[in-house]
């Protein structure tokens, strides 16, 4: 029997396949440097005081302390669950958004955690604010029209868009709430995956 298959939707087909089965680089490559890191703080403790976030010596000529607060963990025993966080939120961003997405949205993410993490905490350290930044990047692409295709139910577009404007308004009205109240860095680090991953979206759909 003659296949019926079109050549493009094979090849279509096929592109699919071997970007699910695709070594995640992105993904790994920031995993080893970070556990690297982490590992070494464990050896050696003093490395926290060398990396994490300290605006006295920022100011005095230290300024790689503008980034390397998230390669360390402030108090280390986060790492178990920051550490872990990069294998399964960075192997579905870079799923979705490719591997140089996800490297955007993560040291994005995380390059902007820190600098809010300058004025609300001023002291301390952890790579948790790029791991909410992908959250961030996550929820964007779920809830837009190309990533409604991998939930189990597809919403209609009018639906979806006013779920995404009521999702994002009341994310940004409670994470604005939370930092007011308690300082914390994390949401801001959200809203900035976020919005990396809408704008990666939307480049990817004036390329297409």
């Amino acid at each position: 029997m003659r296949d019926s298959t079109t050549p493009q939707r094979r090849s279509a087909a096929v592109a699919r396949a071997e970007k699910s089965g695709r070594i995640p680089r992105a993904t790994l490559t920031v995993l080893l440097v970070t556990g690297a890191f982490t590992v070494w703080q464990f050896l050696h403790p003093h490395l926290l005081d060398q990396l994490r976030r300290d605006p006295d010596l920022v100011t005095n000529g230290e300024w790689w302390r503008s980034f390397t607060p998230l390669l360390v963990q402030d108090p280390p025993w986060q790492a178990v669950a920051t550490v872990t966080g990069i294998v399964i939120l960075g192997v579905n961003v870079e799923r979705f958004y490719g591997g140089a997405g996800m490297l955007a949205v993560y040291l994005g993410s995380g390059l902007a955690g820190e600098a809010i993490g300058y004025a609300l905490q001023p002291h301390g350290a952890g790579n948790s604010v790029a791991d909410c930044g992908m959250i961030g990047a996550l929820a964007v692409y779920l809830l837009s029209e190309e990533g409604s295709k991998v939930l189990p139910v597809r919403l209609p577009r009018g639906v979806r868009r006013t779920l995404a404007a009521v999702v994002g308004v009341g994310a940004c009205a409670a994470v604005y709430a939370a930092t007011s109240a308690t300082r914390d860095i994390h949401g801001p680090a959200a809203l900035a995956g976020a919005a990396i991953g809408a704008l990666l979206l939307g480049r990817r759909r004036r390329r297409s």
